[in-house]
């Protein structure tokens, strides 16, 4: 199958990583994969890109991530079938495109909600959850008994954020390193994630310390979710881990208090959530059976 994607960019942020796993999955299973990229970035030499539809193949079907893209991709194949698929709930590249799409995917509740209450008809959205390469996101060595090492994963760090952070982990004596903009960002994030007994992150960071076999706890931007347990998770995950769900606003106090709930049990258990509701070829299996569906209906 031809396949033509998007993403506004391809810089080593959320969607465009998960860009990659998906592109990744489908080219091994034999589809021919294409990703419309306007701006581009550093994952773009790791897929089969193009920055101009001009003079591209007519595409068997169009998975179209970030409106702005969406529009470019409907002018130029007006009859080819589309999916919007939406990662967030804030981001105005996230929102549904001017004009109807065939189907539409998003990550979470809170996504799926906000298409609704702009009038996108709940049956025509599907919740496909983020998803991780469990292969290259899995446990290469057990996380410490007692917390030692704590990785800060953000792309926020301009915020008062870090301050609480590293705070805390100064009280509680742990070594903290930190990954993100603007103190260097890392395509081999995995091996810095490895070396963390607990991460402290976001969204898709989350999920990959989770998937490595990490403790994780939901905090940046002054907001968080708190530390994840196998209770906590099927709430958080309604937001995608961004703190909108439970809204706590930690100070570098009840951060440290927070992060003292570590238990290294919860690396198994974390691991075990991520290949029941994250894993990579279970949700591209649920991308092409939706995209069969479509196609045969049109």
């Amino acid at each position: 199958m031809r396949i033509l994607s998007s993403a506004y960019t391809l810089d080593l942020s959320g969607l465009p990583t998960f860009t990659l796993t998906m592109y990744n999955e489908l080219v091994r299973r034999g589809h021919n994969v294409t990703i419309y990229s306007p701006t581009g970035g550093k994952l773009e030499r790791e897929m089969e890109t193009v920055k101009s539809l001009k003079g591209l193949s007519k595409p068997d079907v169009i998975i179209a991530q970030h409106n702005l893209c969406a529009i470019d991709l409907k002018k130029a194949f007006p009859d080819t079938p589309m999916i919007f698929y939406s990662h967030g709930f804030v981001q105005e590249l996230e929102q549904p495109p001017p004009f109807p799409a065939d189907f539409y995917f998003v990550i979470n509740e809170e996504v799926q909600q906000n298409f609704i209450d702009k009038g996108i008809p709940s049956n025509k959205i599907v919740i496909i959850r983020d998803f991780i390469d469990t292969e290259r996101f899995k446990p290469v060595k057990p996380i410490n008994n007692n917390l030692q090492n704590v990785l800060f994963l953000s792309n926020y760090k301009k915020w008062k954020n870090y301050y609480r952070v590293s705070e805390a982990c100064k009280a509680l004596r742990l070594n903290l390193t930190c990954i993100g903009s603007p103190y260097g960002r890392r395509y081999d994030v995995e091996n810095a994630i490895q070396e963390a007994d607990l991460v402290i992150s976001w969204a898709r960071g989350i999920l990959e310390a989770m998937s490595c076999g990490r403790a994780a706890l939901s905090f940046d931007r002054l907001e968080g979710d708190g530390y994840i347990t196998k209770e906590t998770y099927f709430e958080a995950r309604k937001d995608n881990f961004s703190g909108r769900h439970f809204h706590y606003a930690f100070d570098r106090h009840s951060l440290a208090n927070e992060i003292l709930k570590y238990n290294p049990a919860d690396a198994e258990v974390n691991r075990d959530l991520i290949l029941n509701y994250h894993e990579v070829k279970a949700g591209v299996n649920q991308i092409l059976d939706l995209v069969k569906k479509i196609m045969s209906g049109l």
